[in-house]
């Protein structure tokens, strides 16, 4: 016969057995429904994009990024040019201004004879490829030979070239208004506009800040010109039109819709390739445990907030889009470490905004110094303030993109200078920001005595 504490102890061990059998099933059921709520959750939120007219995977983008029907592209002539360039070898290529590293003069000062013919020859070189430049300029609509459903994969190697040819057409018109030929000089920086524009629609962040870098070649390439030599009426009218025409609020946010795409696939489709690869200090057992657990998928929720808010941010008067991203950065930066997928793989796009900020600054800032010198060209003086320029050469002064005021317009001892007070917000007078800056600056727009700058464009005449 068994004895009753041993019977007792049996009882036990079954209850204890089925607690933790109960205990199992209910880990499993909240596992369960934790996947497939946070799953559903998920596909909601990419439906919810795609209603808004969005795409949410890479193939889709894709046929996003399109030219309209029956629509001329510009990129075949400009794929054909980049195929025409002539590189110079390194030795001589290096004394070159701009596509080397010889330096200008300052913007008020010739050219020397020596860059004068260097620069002369190097066009000659490259004529077929800056002829192909122009024509390309002509056309309205743009789409470049790029599979975007390679997610980060993508490969645009016409972005290089795309900055080779923004050299081009910028000697182009530095050595026109060397030679007081403005009507050539205004086809030059016009053309350099429309090739940044090339990019204007296209939906990837590395695009964007390379479009950026065009605009901003061209832009500075104006304020020499301007300096150099006069324009008629009609040439200003015409470099106005492009300044604004490139005051494109939109494309930074399609930039951020890629991203979003291609993080998305990298988060919903990963492969253990790209997971090891992107954390490649963390044992590989451990990435699959992550994303067996579901957590891959939290990441992607939570990646999704980040991108909408940045694609929204972009969609911000000017003046307010600084302080969204500044913002989503901080979230992220707030993250938990468990989040190791997200932290590891999204950028900090909040420079990038920055980066925008200031290229659409640098475009109205010209906008405005264009108008200044059609003021000056019909009446033979400066005008005292900038609200003058309105109604006949501005339908109103452009507002800073970094505090949503007029943008600040200065007489000078001879010139002007038109100014933004910049990211930091300190209006230092259209203080410019000298050559050489990489070997004074320090951090912030700061130099080393703590003084900053504007972000200006001056012309001294």
């Amino acid at each position: 016969m068994i004895p009753d504490e041993t019977i007792k102890r049996k009882h036990r061990k079954l209850r204890v057995s089925g607690v933790l059998i109960a205990l199992l099933f209910v880990v499993i059921g909240c596992f369960i429904l934790f996947r497939v709520s946070i799953r559903s959750k998920l596909h909601k939120r990419l439906d919810a994009i795609r209603r808004a007219g969005y795409p949410v995977t890479c193939a889709e983008l894709n046929d996003w990024y399109t030219l309209p029907d029956n629509a001329e592209n510009a990129g075949d002539y400009l794929m054909e040019a980049f195929a025409c360039y002539y590189k110079w070898n390194d030795q001589i290529g290096e004394l070159l201004p701009i596509a080397g590293q010889g330096e200008l003069p300052p913007r008020t000062e010739p050219l020397a004879v020596e860059s004068k013919v260097l620069i002369a020859r190097y066009l000659a070189d490259n004529s077929e490829a800056i002829k192909l430049l122009h024509q390309a300029a002509a056309i309205e609509h743009c789409r470049y030979p790029v599979d975007l459903t390679k997610g980060f994969a993508v490969l645009c190697p016409y972005l290089s070239q795309i900055r080779t040819g923004a050299q081009l057409l910028g000697l182009e018109a530095i050595l026109h208004a060397e030679n007081a030929q403005p009507e050539p000089a205004v086809r030059s920086v016009i053309s350099g506009f429309a090739l940044a524009r090339s990019l204007s629609k296209e939906p990837i962040l590395i695009s964007q800040l390379v479009r950026i870098a065009c605009q901003a070649l061209a832009t500075s390439r104006l304020e020499r010109v301007l300096n150099r030599t006069g324009f008629a009426d009609e040439q200003l009218v015409r470099l106005g039109r492009a300044f604004t025409q490139a005051d494109d609020l939109s494309t930074m946010s399609r930039a951020f819709v890629g991203e979003r795409c291609f993080g998305l696939e990298f988060l919903t489709k990963p492969s253990a390739q790209k997971l090891q690869f992107l954390m490649a200090d963390i044992p590989y057992p451990l990435i699959q445990l992550y994303q067996a657990l579901g957590l891959l998928d939290r990441d992607a929720l939570l990646y999704l907030d980040v991108m909408d808010g940045y694609v929204k941010a972009g969609q911000l008067p000017p003046q307010q889009r600084q302080k969204g991203a500044s913002d989503l950065e901080e979230r992220m930066e707030r993250l938990s470490k468990t989040h190791i997928v997200l932290r590891a793989f999204v950028p900090a796009l909040s420079k990038a905004t920055e980066q925008d900020l200031a290229a659409i600054t640098r475009l109205r800032t010209a906008q405005v110094a264009i108008a200044v010198e059609r003021y000056r060209l019909a009446t033979g003086r400066l005008p005292d303030t900038v609200t003058d320029l309105v109604p006949g050469y501005l339908e109103a002064v452009p507002a800073d993109p970094f505090d949503g005021k007029d943008l600040r317009y200065k007489k000078l001892d001879p010139g002007f200078v038109v100014y933004s007070i910049g990211k930091d917000g300190r209006d230092d007078g259209g203080r410019e920001r000298p050559p050489g800056i990489n070997r004074k600056f320090v951090i912030n727009r700061k130099f080393v005595d703590g003084s900053t700058y504007d972000i200006t464009f001056i012309i001294q005449r």
